[in-house]
Order: C-alpha cells, then structure tokens, then sequence
C-alpha cells in the first residue's frame, strides 16, 4: 500500500477517527512531553513555534498553540485539515497540507521550529526512507530545539502495510548524526 492509499484511509473514516482522536488529551498522550515543555517556560518570552507533522485533527497543535506555541500543522488529509479547521478554528493554527516523506511544501516556508512533533507517523514511513526522513526532520530544528516522535506498536486499523518501528532505530538515528 503506498502514502497516498493510506491518506485515502483515514480521509474515509474521518468522523470516526476525529472522535477517537480528541477523546484523549495532549497531556495524556505525551506526558514526558508536557513536563519538558513546562520545564522551557522559565527561558526568554520570545515567540516559540512549533511543527505538527502528522497532525490530525489538530489536538496537539491546538494545544501547543493554546501554551504560546506559533504553529504549523502539517497534515497529508485533505478531510482531517478541514475537520482540524472546524474543531479548533479559534487557535491560531497555520495549516499545511504535505507529508512524508518529502515535506516539500513544509520546507519551501523556510522556518525553523523549536519543536518537531511526530506522533503516530514514522509507522508509515517505508524503512528506506527513514534516514532521509530524520535528516529532514532535524533540518528543521532551531539550535537547541526538540524533535519528539512517538512510536505506535502493534496492529493498525486503517493501514495493513505499517512498518516495524523501534525506539533502538531512532537512537540509532540519532547517534549516526545521518544529517
């Protein structure tokens, strides 16, 4: 099954999939994630911004946004960007349609984010794209930003072709410097 047949997917079980999705609260989804944010609040009150890759319906970006993060959202699915658009259009969310493994759009703004927010994602990313992948995602990290991807394990149930993914291949990744 290639990218565009997985979009398909999830683009058809929309409503079902945006009700799961903000059923379950960013602070329960990424709870390390959250201590290390609240951890950031004591520097500078400059503008901090934020890439949601993989975005969904936007109740991770909305959130960042609500905690003085300028985001991106990027989000392949056309139905998900609008269901985004509707259920947290008081946020101030700029909303991308792109997707891995190319990013191309997302990488022509030419910014830089303090945080890159992967979650739910690398599963679909093909093994051999991985490392160029990574390279992409740290290009887009201001100097001492973040890069946070989460690894979800186990069966899909849009996708019958996801991908192994380990938290050794990240590490791995990331101590190779492959960018």
């Amino acid at each position: 099954m290639n990218y565009d047949d997985v979009i398909k997917r999830y683009d058809a079980r929309v409503s079902e999939l945006a009700a799961r999705y903000e059923s379950v609260s960013f602070e329960d989804v990424h709870p390390g994630l959250r201590k290390l944010l609240d951890g950031l609040r004591s520097g500078p009150e400059e503008a901090r911004s934020a890439l949601d890759i993989g975005a969904g319906t936007g109740r991770d970006a909305a959130w960042l946004a609500r905690h003085g993060f300028e985001v991106v959202a990027v989000e392949p699915a056309p139905e998900f960007v609008a269901a985004g658009q509707r259920i947290h259009g008081q946020e101030s969310i700029r909303w991308v349609r792109d997707s891995l493994p190319d990013l191309k759009r997302t990488l022509r703004l030419g910014m830089s984010f303090d945080l890159v927010l992967v979650s739910g994602v690398w599963m679909h990313i093909a093994p051999e794209d991985r490392p160029r992948v990574f390279r992409k995602l740290v290009s887009l990290l201001k100097p001492g930003g973040f890069l946070s991807i989460s690894l979800r394990k186990g069966p899909h149930h849009i996708a019958d072709s996801i991908y192994p993914v380990s938290s050794l291949e990240l590490e791995k990744l990331s101590i190779q410097r492959v960018w």
